[in-house]
């Protein structure tokens, strides 16, 4: 009967970031629909607005989340317990990401600018890669290389060798490459914003990838 032996390998990196990702959060309340949606609109122009003034081209900007609901409020019986809830206009919850280099200046002016012309705006900042391929094949060779260099190990002790390989399991994923580094809570905290308080240096960014291979084992050739 043929034996075989299955080896999971996992390959991890260390990846600089060159990339200052900026996902600008705006939740508002509006009276009617045309009112949210309007708004909306508006938020984005000033967005790419403020790209613009500072040099950079408007299309840096992409909504990620637009979604206009129903908001509904509770309401209450007089001892405070709640009967049911009732609609009370629309809410707006709008996501938009802007992809930058690392420049804390730029991102600092960026932010000045959205605490000014943005209202109900929170900005997280993080780092990730203009293009993850590379090393998401890297970590790749190093998750089957991990893989073999087990499987001889565990062979050997059994007083076996690898043959040929019968099967590889791999499930491709897109690899995360993202680390949150600061979160801007307001508007009002986003206006006194400074290049200083925004003088982030960004750490590497760890991932791993992981990959599983099955070998044939033989018996090791008898020493003559």
């Amino acid at each position: 009967m043929e034996r075989t032996i299955t080896v999971t390998g996992r390959g991890s990196i260390h990846v600089v970031p060159d990339v200052t990702r900026l996902e600008i959060t705006i939740s508002s309340r509006f009276n009617t629909y045309q009112d949210a949606y309007e708004k909306a609109k508006d938020n984005f122009a000033q967005i790419v607005k403020i790209l613009e003034y500072n040099k950079k081209p408007g299309n840096l900007a992409k909504t990620i989340r637009m979604d206009i609901s129903d908001f509904e409020k509770s309401v209450t019986d007089k001892y405070g317990h709640h009967m049911y809830y009732e609609k009370n206009g629309y809410e707006l919850s709008q996501r938009i990401k802007i992809d930058l280099g690392i420049d804390n200046i730029l991102v600092n002016n960026i932010v000045r600018g959205i605490g000014k012309f943005i209202q109900d705006a929170q900005i997280d900042i993080g780092y990730t890669v203009q293009d993850p391929r590379p090393h998401q094949l890297k970590m790749l060779e190093r998750a089957v290389k991990d893989a073999r260099e087990k499987a001889e190990i565990m062979a050997s002790a059994l007083d076996c060798t690898l043959s040929e390989v019968k099967n590889i399991n791999y499930t491709h994923e897109d690899v995360h490459i993202y680390s949150q580094a600061r979160n801007i809570h307001s508007t009002a905290e986003a206006k006194v914003s400074t290049a200083e308080s925004l003088d982030i240096t960004p750490e590497d960014l760890a991932i791993s990838d992981d990959v599983t291979v099955e070998w044939v084992l033989v018996n090791k050739s008898p020493k003559s």
